[in-house]
């Protein structure tokens, strides 16, 4: 099965973006991002569509979960890549089990979490809040480095 754009995006976060049209393969959809404030809010909004479209109901726990995971994990890449990762690329996957968020850029810098989040507000509740919110679903984080070890991947697999 070749990609297929889906034509609702080409005049959602696309265009006012500047990033290239979302695919959809199956139950894959995938787009990018630039590492700029305003691309948290239209990610959460591409992930939020697309799961209707799948059939998972706006109010479901994993829809919710999946949401503010992009929502952290795109905020992350603005705050902490945007110097040496121009744009980040958002992949949600459905199958009969789970749903599969990730979030890739080309920051060699490895995100770790704090044993304590900043209390002063300047990092590691984003992280923090994603790696708890999927270990309290049963689901889990993982960060594949990049082969060339010049970017990763943020990876939250949550089960239905």
């Amino acid at each position: 099965m070749h990609a297929v754009p889906d034509p609702r995006r080409e005049t959602a976060a696309d265009a006012a973006l500047g990033h290239p049209i979302a695919t959809v393969t199956g139950r894959s959809l995938h787009f990018s991002v630039p590492t700029a404030p305003e691309a948290v809010a239209a990610a959460r909004r591409e992930v939020a569509a697309q799961l209707g479209l799948w059939g998972l109901r706006p109010g479901a726990a994993v829809v919710q979960t999946a949401v503010l995971a992009v929502s952290e994990l795109v905020t992350n890449t603005v705050q902490h890549a945007a110097a040496s990762s121009a744009h980040a690329d958002v992949r949600i996957g459905l199958d009969g089990r789970h749903l599969t968020v990730a979030v890739h850029d080309r920051d060699p810098r490895i995100p770790r979490r704090p044993a304590v989040p900043h209390l002063d507000g300047t990092g590691g509740w984003g992280l923090h809040l994603v790696q708890t919110l999927a270990a309290e679903a049963g689901g889990r984080t993982c960060v594949p480095v990049d082969a060339d070890g010049g970017g990763k991947t943020v990876t939250v697999l949550l089960p239905l």
